[in-house]
């Protein structure tokens, strides 16, 4: 295992259309499997302190509970106001059973 990325759960854990909420280091991060990939984004929303994980999950996109901003989770783009900026999103790999998520965040175009 790279020492850029950390082990948070496991696959089981984490059934198709579902989210799990992790901590990479200590920044909570939403995991969520879309069409059998998983993926890992900021657990928080951009545009008010929520905790995405709360939210409901459908397809790919994620709601935040507080103000109804919607996210994709593939990409972390907002889809819905009133959240104008990205969730930050980071690379997945899987490893036998194990989830692991990079420290670092993806970078943007």
């Amino acid at each position: 295992m790279s020492e850029d990325f950390v082990a948070v759960a496991r696959t089981g854990q984490l059934p198709e259309g579902g989210t799990l909420r992790v901590r990479v280091d200590e920044r909570p991060v939403l995991l969520a499997r879309v069409e059998g990939e998983i993926y890992a984004c900021d657990d928080t929303c951009t545009h008010e302190d929520s905790s995405l994980y709360l939210g409901c999950l459908k397809g790919a996109l994620i709601s935040c509970t507080l103000h109804g901003s919607r996210f994709d989770v593939r990409t972390g783009e907002p889809q819905e106001p009133p959240a104008t900026e990205p969730l930050a999103t980071y690379a997945v790999r899987i490893e036998g059973d194990r989830i692991l998520v990079s420290r670092t965040p993806r970078a943007r175009d």
